[in-house]
């Protein structure tokens, strides 16, 4: 599977002032693609939190790096040079960037604006570095590679996030992804503890390895334990991975209701 790490960048995540909703986007993306996150790392604006933590990905050899947050033109927006450090590359005005920003300005105003140093901070990017073009907002994303690992960095503005993605990010991933479909089955159970449920689901584990199994608990109502698991079958023919998804469904029901539990509803998607 295509590796893929989120590196989350403000203090504002850490507090428990705004939930990171980024992240939580990019996850579903991704398993729509048919891969997903393998790591979320989040760090306070800090130019050696954010260049300690990227090392460290980098150190993993994701195939790709997707970093949130930090690159607008306030003295706490230091992604860039967080990530200029950990490269150990400079930082340089970079002239495709700097027009970008500039067009922005004048959609904006209707004119000319003047590029103080605040707006061209945003155009300062590691060297090597490409610009992505932010259609909704003003800072630019940016692009590069360190070895094996192509590294984005996004504007945490969730909707400029977004747009980014879609039209320069997520068309490079589904070609190094492939195309993959994704079948799904969740089973609602009753009657069963998740104690209970634990050594069917490593017993199904063991037989469908590339399989996503998981179980979450629901609580009890009435007297009564309820449960929803989730199959999660991806493959390269949409048939294949209905098929598996259904067989290990059909597995999982047989031996929950030999344990006395019941499935109180099958869904596909």
């Amino acid at each position: 599977m295509v590796s893929v790490e989120v590196l989350s960048v403000g203090r504002e995540l850490l507090i428990g002032k705004t939930v990171n909703t980024n992240a939580h986007w990019i996850g579903g993306r991704l398993a729509k693609m048919g891969s997903m996150i393998g790591r979320m790392t989040t760090v306070t604006d800090s130019l050696k939190e954010i260049s300690s933590a990227l090392n460290e990905i980098l150190a993993r050899r994701p195939d790709f790096v997707v970093i949130l947050g930090g690159l607008g033109p306030t003295p706490d927006d230091m992604t860039l040079e967080g990530v200029a450090l950990a490269l150990g590359r400079k930082l340089a005005l970079n002239a495709e960037a700097i027009e970008m920003i500039r067009e922005h300005y004048r959609a904006v105003w209707k004119g000319e604006v003047q590029i103080t140093p605040s707006r061209r901070k945003m155009a300062r990017l590691p060297e090597g570095a490409t610009p992505l073009p932010n259609n909704v907002g003003t800072a630019p994303g940016v692009r590069l590679k360190k070895d094996r690992t192509v590294i984005f960095c996004l504007p945490g503005v969730p909707k400029e996030m977004k747009e980014i993605f879609r039209s320069s990010i997520e068309q490079e991933m589904k070609k190094k992804i492939g195309t993959l479909y994704t079948a799904t089955v969740i089973l609602s159970l009753e009657k069963i503890f998740e104690s209970t449920l634990a050594p069917i689901l490593k017993k199904m584990i063991k037989m469908y390895p590339g399989a996503y199994l998981k179980s979450h608990p629901k609580g009890i109502r009435e007297g009564v334990s309820r449960i929803e698991l989730d199959i999660v079958v991806s493959s390269e023919a949409m048939k294949q991975a209905r098929s598996l998804a259904d067989e290990i469904a059909s597995y999982a029901e047989r031996e929950i209701k030999h344990e006395g539990g019941l499935v109180a509803s099958r869904k596909e998607k």
